[in-house]
């Protein structure tokens, strides 16, 4: 949660403001309680303080924002959040998506805590760009209690604030390691006689879901734009792709993860 230091506006200072200003102070308040959207006692406060800045607002923004009068009917998160994402979204239209967090629940399934999943996997990131990706893959492999990422070439590598933002604590709980060479990520798996799979849109890739797993596996992903390059695909057992039905050949490399770890590390089957 980002608990960030609520402003308390006193009445003639909030009525000396100018519209603009008036604005921009209650979107700030706004966009705090989305960021703190699970946290009641937080929540409270803010939808209070918003409430009481509405009552002082000049004549023309009392119009515009009077849907946020709304919010002293309910508390309830997903409730809060119909009512000021429109109004965060027309007058913040670059307020970054991937600012908000959701945190709620996590570590608190005791029952799968010690679950591991039947065949784990190792993955390597060949040279990818994003550190929002990176993030993001880091967040799914440890919901599948992923043995290892490898990050290799131009991937970004934590400690990085973008990575973090997206990989939401999972950082610390994975075992990772850079590797300037993918190639030296590859060789290291097959001394280990572990199989490497890389997951791209070739002619002659087979179906991710015709690839029978018996054994932990080595997972290739390559650049968002790019792909994987030609002499690291040469050097991976198999080359794996995800049909699609649709006009676009291929997913977001973070779905296609999301797809391929679910596959390729047994969960799946686990959970039927």
């Amino acid at each position: 949660m980002i608990m960030i230091k609520l402003h308390h506006y006193a009445q003639d200072k909030f009525t000396g403001f100018t519209a603009e200003k008036q604005l921009k102070a209650i979107l700030e308040l706004l966009t705090t309680l989305e960021k703190n959207i699970t946290d009641a006692e937080y929540v409270n406060n803010i939808v209070s303080e918003v409430l009481l800045c509405l009552t002082w607002l000049k004549p023309p923004l009392q119009t515009e924002l009077d849907v946020l009068n709304g919010l002293m009917d309910s508390f309830a998160p997903h409730d809060l959040l119909k009512i000021i994402a429109p109004i965060i979204n027309t007058y913040k239209p670059n307020h970054a998506d991937d600012e908000i967090d959701i945190l709620r629940f996590d570590g608190l399934n005791p029952s799968q805590q010690d679950a591991k999943a039947p065949f784990p996997l190792t993955v390597i990131l060949d040279n990818l760009r994003s550190a929002y990706n990176v993030g993001s893959i880091f967040r799914t492999a440890e919901c599948v209690q992923a043995e290892k990422l490898i990050l290799c070439g131009i991937t970004p590598y934590p400690p990085n604030p973008k990575l973090s933002k997206t990989a939401m604590q999972t950082i610390d709980r994975l075992n990772w390691q850079y590797l300037h060479e993918t190639e030296e990520a590859i060789s290291l798996l097959k001394y280990n006689n572990i199989p490497v799979v890389a997951l791209e849109t070739t002619s002659d890739a087979i179906s991710l879901f015709d690839y029978n797993v018996t054994q932990p596996v080595g997972l290739i992903l390559g650049n968002e734009a790019l792909g994987i390059e030609e002499k690291i695909l040469k050097q991976a057992d198999i080359v794996l792709s995800i049909p699609v039905l649709g006009w676009k050949n291929s997913l977001n490399v973070c779905n296609a993860f999301a797809v391929a770890a679910y596959w390729l590390s047994g969960i799946s089957e686990m959970v039927k």
